[in-house]
């Protein structure tokens, strides 16, 4: 009986161990293996590589930015050029007013050597040249020179006669009557030159036959206005 009773307790005490035994193992946390380093690396880059990219994707948009905006266009400056006529053209006749209202017929020069300069009160070029057509015609309008100023887009003639005053010309100046005819004139001249009508101050020397010998697009300074138009005096 005490041996049964013995063997007894032997079993319970045996089984309460395996359960504990289940139990601590229940109990019992993973450890995670730690990452090797290459992969701890390529995990790495891999969050990064977004962020890389957006950062390299706005660098390259704000450096296009930048040469967008200091990319200049270029400007072409037009050289100054003197064009004698290789065949004899008769200057085109026009209807102008002067600063007065009178209107003046171009024909009525007839006879004289006229240089007729297309200009702008607006145009720097321009006002360098009037020194010196204020000289040439001091000395030169008694031997049969006229020069005669064509102001184009320069506003109206109270505007254009107090821009004369002030540089004091003493040339006629002639301007629209009522539209646009000073800029007809200078294209009727480009036209039949070949010069064109993109710049001034351009100039047309005439002889006294009434016919264009050369014509000078940009500026010049007076002794070559002389030395051209001295043969014709």
């Amino acid at each position: 009986m005490i041996k049964n009773y013995f063997i007894l307790i032997m079993i319970i005490l045996m089984g309460c161990d395996k359960e504990v035994a289940k139990i601590d193992k229940s109990k019992v946390v993973e450890k995670k293996q730690p990452l090797p380093l290459v992969q701890k690396e390529k995990n790495l880059a891999k969050s990064e590589i977004p962020n890389s990219r957006k950062i390299a994707s706005k660098r390259s948009e704000n450096k296009n930015i930048k040469k967008r905006k200091s990319v200049r266009q270029p400007t072409k400056k037009l050289k100054p050029t003197t064009s004698p006529i290789s065949e004899r053209v008769k200057a085109p006749d026009f209807l102008l007013s002067d600063l007065e209202g009178n209107i003046f017929d171009f024909s009525a020069f007839s006879g004289q050597v006229v240089m007729l300069t297309f200009w702008g009160t607006w145009c720097g070029p321009c006002r360098k040249e009037i020194p010196d057509f204020i000289k040439l015609y001091d000395e030169y309008n008694d031997d049969g020179l006229e020069i005669i100023g064509v102001a184009i887009q320069s506003g109206t003639a109270e505007n254009i006669k107090r821009f004369s005053d002030y540089y004091k010309i003493n040339y006629p100046i002639l301007t629209d009557i009522d539209g646009y005819e000073s800029y007809k004139a200078f294209n009727d001249y480009g036209r039949v030159t070949g010069v064109g009508t993109r710049a001034v101050p351009t100039t047309f020397l005439i002889d006294r036959d009434g016919y264009i010998v050369k014509t000078y697009r940009g500026a010049r300074p007076g002794k070559v206005f002389y030395n051209d138009l001295k043969p014709y005096l």
